[in-house]
């Protein structure tokens, strides 16, 4: 019987001759019917990158318009031209021209997915596989010297013009290129400078790949930020380069920018010129122009008049009406540093053109906002930096700043809104009775006004209460935003089938579900009162007080309303300046910890100083306003308040500071030696080793001298002296401390507590003296106070196989005491109840990390092996970009559980909840029931509760009553 022979056809070729005829079927075949269709393929899925994107002309452009971990191409048509181009290299000659370029598409290709392990596999595969060699030698040659010079590339022949443009190029001195290219994608600098210095110095090299020599060179200083080396590289790229047009413009748009960063203006608005002459698209052209009027406005001999008029003149031109608002906001960032009015006009100018660009509209309210900001109008700020955070993209690039300021301004506007509220209605509670109800009056009538009111005409672009309202954002004119509303149209929110299906399914999966933020989560107390129909009315708070009052009709409001939230009682104003001062504290730590504005923040403490001379953190303002003046330079000032805080504040953790240095600049090394003497010395005193405790004190301060633990080490030893002194030194050393430290609390209160006791101990002598026991004989029976009962909660039981008899054997504690004794069989008390579950639940928004966790029933090594390994079989290609890790987990000998992390937060754990849910029977576990285990997910700080406590039963109903799953 023949054997099958099952080689491919390509091994199968290699092994005739390979004829002229064979020669030209073979190249033309491979070149027209597999290799040109899989690099039109290529070049189509490439085709839409520059189009997808919006690039922030005011920051440095990125050197290509994509980086491919952002790229989210379709992974199947990449994985078509893979295919193309493999079954070219498997069915044709391995002798044919085009093999190599079919190898280097694969490359490519496998490069735009990201998978830089076949990337290289398949760039360094090219390079010895079709590496030049005699036909006498066996062995690839890689590499070779001339004349002292290392050669790896292949020589082309060029020396004809002919030759040049039409001779078929080897396609490993390009794959020589993209594999330094894949090196600096993946950050290996080292890796891509030792390939380009040989490649640069390698004298067979061919000239048509200098040009991506230079631009690679030039993208790894810019990639590194080191702008001012990347200028001469980016310069001979965009001479020589032949990757395009568009990338020659945008080389060129970037040489501008680094030119304008480095002062040289007139250099920059060449480059820009050079852009435009380039004919590039119309957002690239258009921001050259504007980057030309910048530099005009830096370069000698230029005025901001005049490029300002040539915006000007740009706006009443036709082609560029799409750019209106960008000329707008181009014309106010002229003119915000010295004419900051004239640049507010601009840009709101800006917001009333309708566009459908989504980056400059954000610009241009972060531009507002950065306005207002500056001139510390922090309220207005914070509006247009919160509209900012709406509508700015994943990619923007200052949104972490965006989003700090608008948090910490948000911060500032309440504790504002508090201290003038608080101010307000002390103000109010301190008039005769007869004013305050005659404001009150005119209050209440002005809130019946307004209320009744007509509305104001809806919709339009306005901005109310300094609030800016999105102008184009919600004109469905604008076809960028979506259809105009049709009863059948096709978008979804249109179609009533569609609308309605969806409905029916959310419901059939989630229920009834009102319409509120986090619907996710199902709360506790909400679940229990609809269960038991029993409603429980919630006072509002008194910050939320007004808003309450605005909820309510208008013949609802009256002055005794009102009334309620003043502070008339003593008690009341108490609270009401406990918050007022708390929020001017605290506004003063916003402004210098999040603002980095010391100069507002010492503004706000003097002002608090000055109207609440001894307010409580009186000490801690004081030391702040010291840290403060000396970070400005005002040295006298500073001076002035450490005296302070050292005259009316000795031995305070803040004295100290200021007298010893701070303790948190101790090392860690001194940190630790000192606290394990700490505790040694601590050990001492509780086993009675007095003389020790001495000994260690002694050695901790000819060691380390002052530390952060001073305060404690003084009542440690004041405590010793108590235990082995006379009565008077104790009590000397005991009032040493409260002397040393009157403003550690902590410390304070232990030291006055054991100064109270020693004062009353002749008193507590002789009441324990003169004290008698009298038994009550009326009382049928007595709890032996000897006993003490642990309920399972407190003690597991331990799961021994004799538990069972050994309990069945146990006397029964009633009959232990003989008749007529004294003490008698008594019903137990009542156990305590079960402990509060002590896990909580966090913000859902807050980049909280999570579990998920799959929990068995029953212990089992082989269900146990069985789910780790298919669900890291699972995430690895599903998940492989996540990079999540599965590992087994044993709470205790009965409870070992399989762990899913680590997911960013709440909701990616959630969604990856619900996959699982629904794909594990079927597809990831299917040979383990799905009566056998139980999922859940986790956050990390509850699962470290769940570990010491290793209540998996309350962590479990704790899941049940806090989330709502499909």
């Amino acid at each position: 019987m023949k054997k099958e022979d099952r080689r491919p056809p390509s091994e199968k070729m290699a092994e005739k001759p390979f004829t002229v005829t064979r020669r030209v079927v073979q190249n033309t075949v491979t070149r027209y019917n597999y290799y040109y269709h899989a690099k039109l393929r290529l070049e189509k899925v490439l085709a839409g990158i520059n189009s997808q994107r919006q690039d922030n002309y005011n920051v440095f452009l990125p050197f290509y318009p994509f980086t491919v971990e952002k790229l989210n191409l379709n992974s199947g048509e990449l994985d078509s031209v893979i295919q193309k181009a493999s079954v070219a290299v498997q069915i044709h000659d391995p002798r044919g021209r085009w093999i190599d370029d079919c190898f280097l598409l694969i490359g490519k290709a496998y490069y735009y997915k990201g998978d830089w392990e076949n990337a290289n596999n398949t760039f360094q595969y090219i390079n010895t596989t079709f590496a030049p060699k005699k036909k006498s030698e066996y062995n690839t040659v890689v590499g070779r010297s001339e004349d002292d010079r290392l050669s790896i590339s292949t020589r082309e022949k060029q020396k004809t013009w002919t030759s040049r443009q039409f001779r078929h190029k080897s396609a490993r001195n390009d794959a020589f290129v993209w594999q330094a290219r894949a090196f600096l994608e993946q950050g290996k600098h080292d890796e891509a400078q030792s390939l380009l210095n040989i490649l640069v110095a390698d004298p067979y090299f061919p000239k048509r790949l200098n040009g991506q020599l230079a631009e690679l060179q030039a993208w790894r200083f810019y990639k590194q930020g080191l702008y001012a080396q990347t200028i001469g590289p980016l310069e001979e790229a965009i001479k020589k380069t032949n990757s395009g047009r568009a990338q020659k413009a945008r080389m060129s748009f970037i040489l501008g920018q680094l030119y304008a960063a480095q002062g040289r203006q007139d250099s920059a608005m060449d480059a820009f010129r050079h852009v435009i002459a380039l004919k590039p698209d119309a957002t690239m052209d258009f921001n050259a122009r504007v980057q030309i009027a910048k530099a005009n406005v830096r370069a000698n001999g230029g005025s901001l008049e005049e490029s300002i008029a040539a915006l000007q003149k740009m706006l009443r031109k036709e082609r560029f009406i799409p750019f209106r608002d960008a000329i707008w906001y181009q014309m106010a960032a002229l003119c915000a540093n010295e004419q900051p009015e004239r640049a507010l006009e601009y840009l709101h100018r800006s917001l009333k053109v309708e566009s459908a660009n989504m980056l400059q509209k954000t610009l241009t309210y972060k531009g507002i906002a950065d306005i207002h900001y500056f001139q510390k109008d922090y309220a207005a700020a914070q509006k247009y930096y919160d509209s900012t955070s709406l509508i700015m993209g994943p990619d923007f690039e200052e949104a972490k700043l965006v989003t700090a300021r608008k948090e910490a301004l948000g911060e500032v506007t309440d504790k504002l809104r508090i201290m003038h509220l608080e101010d307000s209605l002390q103000t109010l509670a301190a008039m005769a009775p007869a004013l305050r109800d005659s404001v009150l009056a005119r209050q209440v009538a002005a809130i019946k006004a307004a209320k009744t009111a007509p509305e104001k005409g809806k919709g339009g672009s306005s901005v109310e209460d300094g609030q800016p309202k999105f102008t184009a954002n919600n004109n469905y004119k604008n076809p960028s935003f979506g259809p105009a509303p049709e009863a059948g149209g096709d978008w979804y929110f249109y179609n009533a089938s569609t609308k309605s299906t969806g409905y029916s399914e959310f419901r059939r999966r989630w229920g009834n579900r009102a319409l509120a933020d986090n619907w996710r989560r199902a709360q506790a107390g909400t679940l229990l009162n609809a269960n038991n129909n029993q409603p429980q009315p919630e006072a509002a708070p008194e910050t939320d007080q007004a808003a309450a009052i605005a909820a309510l009709p208008a013949d609802s409001i009256n002055t005794s309303l009102l009334a309620e939230a003043l502070p008339v009682t003593p008690e009341k104003m108490e609270e009401s300046r406990a918050r007022q001062l708390e929020a001017w504290y605290d506004l003063g730590k916003i402004y210098n910890d999040k603002l980095d504005d010391p100069r507002e923040a010492i503004s706000t403490y003097d002002s608090l100083l000055e109207k609440h001379p001894d307010n409580p953190r009186k000490l801690e303002e004081l030391y702040s306003l010291h840290i403060w003046h000396n970070r400005l330079n005002h040295t006298q000032e500073a001076n002035r308040y450490k005296q302070i805080v050292l005259t009316q504040y000795p031995g305070t953790d803040f004295a100290n500071i200021l007298q010893f240095g701070l303790p948190k600049d101790e090392d860690k090394g001194k940190t630790s030696a000192v606290t394990a003497i700490y505790e040694a010395a601590y050990n001492a005193y509780r086993s009675g080793n007095y003389d020790t405790v001495f000994t260690l004190r002694k050695y901790a301060d000819s060691a380390y001298g002052y530390s952060s633990l001073q305060a404690k080490f003084d009542l440690l030893e004041a405590m010793t002296i108590v235990k082995t002194s006379s009565e008077d030194s104790g009590k000397a050393a005991i009032a040493g401390i409260i002397t040393k430290y009157p403003g550690d609390a902590p410390v304070l209160a232990q030291a006055k507590a054991i100064q109270d006791v020693l004062n009353r101990r002749q008193q507590i002598t002789d009441y324990l003296g003169k004290l008698e026991i009298t038994r009550d004989s009326s009382v049928a029976s007595r709890v032996d106070e000897n006993i003490t009962i642990r309920y399972p909660w407190q003690t597991p039981k331990p799961n021994l196989p004799d538990s069972a008899t050994a309990i069945a054997k146990a006397p029964d504690s009633s009959a232990v005491a003989p008749p007529g004794a004294d003490s008698v069989a008594v019903t137990p008390a009542p156990p305590p109840p079960p402990p509060v579950t002590p896990y909580a639940l966090g913000d859902e928004k807050a980049a909280i990390p999570h579990f998920v966790v799959l929990y068995f029933d029953r212990v089992s090594k082989v269900l146990i092996d069985e789910a780790v390994a298919q669900f890291s079989k699972y995430n690895a290609e599903q998940h492989a970009a996540e990079k999540l890790e599965t590992s087994s987990f044993v709470l205790t000998p009965n409870d070992i559980m399989v762990i899913v992390r680590l997911f960013p937060d709440e909701g990616k754990a959630l969604s990856y909840f619900d996959e699982v849910g629904r794909q594990a029977a079927t597809t990831i576990i299917p040979r383990i029931k799905p009566t056998e285990y139980k999922f859940f997910i986790i956050s990390r700080e509850n699962f470290i509760l769940l570990n010491n406590t290793k209540d998996i039963e309350g962590y479990k109903k704790f899941f049940g009553l806090n989330y709502i799953t499909e």
